[in-house]
């Protein structure tokens, strides 16, 4: 039992790194605006949580861990939706960065540096 659970494991772990949903039509992280993201891990971070980047299993869907918001619990968006709103979301549920409401991709946020200018 324990070579059948072992060779199981190495295939998942396998599929993971392989990655991607059938037909290519999955959940891609390069596809997010990056400052927007770094906004969020910075928004998040300085409260004190953290967050988990990563997929479905299927590679079809984003999947975002969310920690030091209550429990543990993990968001689930369709490539379909648009991952940046998610992510603003998620920035805005832990508070912003700069204190003056700026936002990454507002106009405002833009001529104050963004999330640039919390330093």
């Amino acid at each position: 039992m324990g070579v059948e659970k072992s060779k199981r494991q190495e295939s998942n772990q396998r599929r993971r790194r392989t990655g991607g949903a059938p037909g290519g039509h999955g959940a891609n992280w390069m596809l997010s605006d990056p400052e927007m993201l770094q906004y969020t891990i910075t928004a998040v971070a300085q409260k004190g949580g953290a967050l988990r980047l990563g997929y479905t299993r299927d590679g079809g869907a984003y999947a975002i861990g969310i920690y030091g918001d209550g429990d543990p619990y993990t968001e689930y968006i369709s490539p379909t939706e648009d991952v940046n709103e998610h992510l603003r979301s998620i920035a805005s549920d832990f508070g912003n960065v700069t204190g003056d409401g700026a936002y990454v991709g507002d106009e405002r946020g833009a001529s104050s540096g963004g999330a640039k200018s919390a330093r």
